[in-house]
């Protein structure tokens, strides 16, 4: 699996080596790795001897070593020691086909009902025009994505406490770089995650509106894709131009319909049924109804007072609905999945990257 010259990426448990690092392979033995010292910003990386490493390349990812010894121009470690499977996160991704169909209310108050209902969850506003999860919740989000993407900041240092046990993190121009980050960057965000997978349940991303390509890529590789839409004519036409796109990334793609403010269930259930025979039809798509949700008053005013309707007003309708869509949701992490989780999700959209 390992050969001499190929380069690895790693981090480490050591509080004072928390960045990703790159490291090329001199000798291979039988019960141990000899490399090359590594320079990071000018300097040596002098690893201490006890130190893990956790290994990041692709193929090594939940592999392990230990620091043996160091030499002046060289440093050996055990060889990786896969460790047993990691707690899986679910990555939920949230979209819609036209901005203003209440995505962002969407998300805060289903992932508050999702806390309540006892996981742990972690909202990331990966909304690049229209960021703004922070203000909605009262927040000041100074760090985001991008600090951690340039090595300031680790994403636990980021991670910001709201209210109802929710925890968020703010994107804003770390999402924007995303699609140009070179191999250690990436890992930064790779080794970040890693340490956030063992405390989170499920991941849900508030992705932007439209067909951009970073949406797509966030919408394609997600464990789970809820697509919010409203009755209006023009929402549903947008909401099936998305489907459209996916559907021809990804034929299998099995998305799950919320309908927004509607007027009455007859009006949510036949705008519901439209979207979904279109998609038969034309696209041989199999949506699944996950819910609808009323027109509501409440929720003007809580956007101003910056307090989720579901913490606020937990006996509306509007949040009863909310938590049985959590309820069906949360429901599906009981048992492991395969090839799903943060690490999962990142290394898909390594993939569609190129990186």
């Amino acid at each position: 699996m390992i050969q001499p010259g190929q380069s690895l990426l790693f981090t480490t448990n050591s509080s004072l080596y928390q960045d990703t690092y790159q490291a090329q392979v001199r000798v291979v033995y039988q019960d141990r790795i000899e490399l090359l010292l590594t320079m990071y910003r000018g300097y040596l990386l002098l690893l201490p001897v006890g130190t893990e490493i956790r290994w990041l390349s692709h193929g090594l990812e939940h592999n392990v070593s230990t620091v043996l010894s160091r030499e002046t121009q060289s440093w050996c470690t055990t060889l990786p020691q896969v460790v047993s499977a990691p707690h899986t996160t679910k990555v939920i991704a949230v979209g819609s086909g036209k901005g203003g169909v209440g995505k962002t209310t969407f998300s805060i108050n289903l992932g508050l009902a999702l806390c309540q209902l006892g996981h742990r969850v972690i909202l990331l506003d990966a909304d690049l025009g229209m960021a703004n999860i922070d203000v909605l919740l009262g927040l000041r989000c100074s760090l985001n994505l991008g600090h951690v993407i340039e090595g300031k900041y680790t994403l636990k240092e980021i991670l910001q406490e709201g209210p109802g046990g929710l925890q968020v993190l703010a994107g804003s121009s770390g999402i924007s770089s995303l699609t140009q980050l070179d191999p250690i960057q990436f890992n930064r965000l790779s080794a970040g995650f890693r340490d956030l997978e063992a405390d989170c349940d499920i991941l849900i991303l508030d992705t932007g509106a439209g067909i951009s390509e970073l949406v797509l890529m966030f919408l394609g590789v997600a464990d789970e894709l809820i697509l919010l839409s409203n009755p209006e004519p023009h929402a549903l036409m947008d909401a099936y131009s998305l489907l459209k796109v996916l559907s021809a990334q990804n034929p299998e793609i099995c998305p799950h319909i919320v309908m927004n403010r509607c007027d009455s269930e007859s009006e949510a259930r036949k705008s519901i049924r439209s979207l979904k025979d279109a998609s038969k039809q034309f696209l041989n798509l199999q949506p699944v109804t996950l819910g609808w949700l009323p027109v509501d008053p409440w929720i003007p005013r809580s956007l101003k007072e910056r307090s989720p309707l579901f913490l606020s007003h937990p006996h509306l309708e509007f949040s009863r609905r909310i938590l049985k869509m959590a309820q069906t949701l949360g429901g599906r992490t009981a048992q492991p999945v395969p090839n799903k989780g943060i690490l999962s999700f990142l290394d898909k959209l390594r993939k569609r990257i190129g990186r």
